[in-house]
């Protein structure tokens, strides 16, 4: 099992693939890795097409600077069968004052009793242990030769305004064509709490209010959020803002 390295830059939202190369048919697997928490914000880890069909899954972030993720099914016959590709997706926030440079993502159990990166037959009566290889997130230069400004200016977001805010927050984004974009808001634990806009938005500039009484159920607590916006080519920025009540 390996992890995939990305790259992106201070204020994007990258997605690190898990690829596995199996030659017998996995009924679970479970993953726990290690990443700099001071440079990147964790959203969700998340199944992928290979590992869809699987009833019982979740994720952990509640140790700091690590990531756990699991998915079994009951059913045999919804194994991952032997092939090769990503079963698991962890999507982090490259936090804004990230300083460029390669940063590890690495298979780490929590102690050497622990077997909390491996696979389990379809059965469930057989653990095996794959062999790991780490991979990495580079962070780029904002500036100069790579950097952030050959980039076409067509995909900007700016902070929300107030930030901290108390109820109610503005957010903007800017295109530089019309196109359909969706704008969520996370919590830390990488849960959905409101989508205060998706749909075709004109060329230039867009402002958004959320008005945080009115979340998922009901209104969401204090803490820290994050939003992000995607587009239909699947780009995203991300970035984070503070509720106070």
């Amino acid at each position: 099992m390996s992890v995939v390295a990305v790259s992106g830059f201070p204020g994007d939202t990258v997605t690190v693939p898990f690829d596995l190369v199996n030659t017998f048919a996995v009924g679970g697997f479970r993953i726990r890795v290690s990443y700099d928490f001071s440079n990147f914000a964790p959203i969700s880890m998340s199944r992928t097409s290979r590992s869809q069909q699987f009833e019982l899954f979740g994720e952990n972030f509640g140790d700091t600077g690590y990531a756990e993720y699991f998915a079994t099914s009951w059913d045999h016959e919804n194994a991952i069968l032997p092939g090769s590709g990503a079963i698991a997706e962890f999507e982090l926030a490259i936090r804004g004052q990230a300083e460029p440079g390669y940063y590890d993502i690495r298979f780490e159990d929590s102690d050497s009793m622990s077997h909390e990166n491996a696979l389990t037959n379809t059965i469930g009566d057989s653990l095996v242990i794959p062999v790991l290889v780490d991979g990495q997130v580079e962070v780029r230069s904002m500036n100069g030769i790579g950097g952030r400004d050959e980039l076409p200016e067509a995909f900007v977001l700016g902070q929300n305004y107030p930030n901290p805010f108390n109820g109610e927050t503005r957010m903007s984004f800017s295109l530089a064509e019309p196109g359909f974009v969706e704008l969520s808001v996370f919590d830390v634990s990488g849960r959905v709490v409101a989508t205060p806009f998706r749909g075709w938005a004109p060329a230039g500039e867009t402002i958004v209010s959320w008005n945080a009484a009115v979340g998922v159920g009901s209104s969401v607590a204090s803490g820290l959020y994050f939003y992000r916006l995607v587009d239909s080519a699947n780009n995203a920025v991300t970035k984070k803002m503070t509720l106070l009540k």
